[in-house]
């Protein structure tokens, strides 16, 4: 017996050195297959961040991989410690777009370029729609900043209001340069404004000698489809055959731009529609000093003939708003 096993003493060991060596493939395979398992990101963004820092901080993703190297070979998993990512529970979606939209501002905001301030809705700046735009002239030796509270008002309807500085207005020119700035502006890349003026909705108004400029200025320019002139100081002469819509307001205590020598005559000599009405008890200052009284009615006028607002042209009609308002007095309408 001893001399058969003898004999066959290397079969026996090649049979167990093919067993051992089966034993120690196994082992070493199912060591590399977990390794690889491990290395290999079970997270998508845990990969997409790993890229990222990749170009950055390479010594930092070196560290990194190193001392994960060091986890595995030490085959104690458990001390591998997941990202952010892998910690939370169900899969990662992106914000929805709605909680990333920012609110829309509100408000009025204003800015000072050269000669020329200009208000506007805060929310112009987020929005992409086109605003409707009011040239504004002052009144014979008054700053823009005098008018500041009326300007707001109109501003807040929805407009952007452009007012020149200049304090001798009459002949119109200073709104007509005003409406060529916005719509410079309007094609201006770096302008807040770039894109954002309806060139084809502008309006005029301003006090006194401004409401006289307003008269003007929409007689020379054909840009300008209606006005509002504040105790304006136009004349019959100048108003003659205006085809703008205007509104011509006024103040029963007027006693420098007497409406009865002016405003009502300038409305007299409109052709095209035309609305004229006296504010009870109202001085010439009153838009200065009580802006309220009289921008309520600016603003609806603009709707009216700018926004073409229907229920903003009935407050003008005979037997509306105005008409029957009673803090104003002999109102007129034609056309």
């Amino acid at each position: 017996m001893r001399d058969w096993i003898n004999e066959h003493r290397s079969i026996f060991i090649g049979i167990i050195a093919g067993v051992v060596a089966v034993a120690v493939f196994s082992v070493v395979s199912a060591v590399l297959l977990h390794k690889k398992n491990i290395d290999k990101p079970t997270n998508p963004a845990v990969s997409v961040n790993a890229e990222e820092k990749t170009g950055e901080t390479g010594g930092e993703i070196q560290s990194t991989s190193d001392e994960i190297q060091s986890q595995i070979e030490s085959s104690d998993v458990t001390n591998i410690t997941p990202s952010v990512s892998e910690k939370e529970n169900g899969p990662q979606t992106e914000p929805s777009a709605n909680s990333q939209t920012k609110p829309v501002p509100t408000g009025v905001k204003s800015l000072t370029d050269g000669s020329k301030k200009v208000y506007y809705p805060a929310a112009l700046e987020a929005e992409t729609k086109q605003y409707p735009v009011v040239v504004w002239a002052n009144g014979t030796g008054c700053a823009t900043d005098t008018y500041d509270g009326l300007l707001k008002k109109i501003a807040e309807g929805g407009y952007i209001v452009v007012a020149d500085s200049s304090v001798m207005t009459a002949d119109g020119k200073a709104q007509i340069d005003s409406i060529d700035y916005i719509i410079g502006k309007n094609s201006d890349t770096k302008s807040i404004f770039c894109g954002k003026v309806d060139t084809g909705k502008i309006g005029a108004a301003g006090h006194s000698q401004g409401g006289r400029s307003s008269v003007n200025a929409a007689q020379k320019d054909g840009r300008i489809k209606c006005i509002v002139s504040i105790a304006g100081a136009s004349s019959k002469d100048e108003a003659k055959g205006l085809k703008a819509s205007a509104l011509y307001l006024t103040g029963t205590a007027d006693m420098v731009v007497v409406s009865s020598q002016w405003c009502k005559p300038s409305y007299d000599a409109s052709e095209g529609r035309a609305v004229y009405a006296s504010l009870k008890g109202g001085v010439h200052a009153t838009c200065m000093t009580n802006p309220d009284k009289v921008s309520g009615y600016t603003v609806s006028w603009f709707d009216a003939y700018l926004k073409n607002d229907s229920a903003a042209k009935a407050k003008f009609q005979n037997g509306g708003e105005l008409s029957k308002d009673s803090a104003w007095q002999d109102f007129a309408s034609k056309n």
